[in-house]
């Protein structure tokens, strides 16, 4: 009877190829599909929980001069201030950032993160364990 009871580890569901072919376009590195849908629930999660604020996406970041996808794409938040200006913030990854456009925004917001990343994961510079924790982090969110 306990066996009638257990759910099933794994789903079958019938797509189109297209979508097959998309999904697996987002495949990164050893990553499962359960991993590539997990990250899209998660950013459609994010999206639609903080749709009366708005947010924006960062998918990349420049790392020692060479342009690395997020294994995640980090939400930032956005709040316009009183004088029309924009404010994306994301606190878990430290990024603050003040700008006229999204475009500025991210591209900033991607400075900010490749920043953080040299100074916190370079090992010759003394860190806090706070910063070395970041460093941990923001290491774990790059495919390098």
């Amino acid at each position: 009877m306990q066996a009638a009871e257990r759910k099933p580890d794994r789903a079958t569901i019938p797509v189109s190829q297209n979508v097959k072919k998309r999904v697996l376009s987002l495949k990164r590195g050893n990553q499962t599909y359960d991993d590539v849908l997990i990250r899209m629930l998660d950013t459609i999660a994010v999206g639609e929980k903080e749709r009366e604020q708005g947010v924006v996406f960062l998918y990349e970041v420049p790392i020692l001069d060479e342009i690395k996808n997020l294994k995640n794409p980090i939400p930032l938040k956005i709040v316009i201030d009183e004088n029309n200006s924009l404010i994306l913030v994301n606190n878990g990854y430290s990024i603050l950032v003040v700008c006229n456009n999204l475009v500025e925004g991210l591209q900033e917001a991607a400075l900010q993160f490749a920043d953080d990343f040299m100074d916190c994961t370079d090992n010759s510079l003394p860190t806090t364990q706070d910063a070395r924790e970041l460093g941990e982090k923001l290491r774990g969110s790059v495919w390098l």
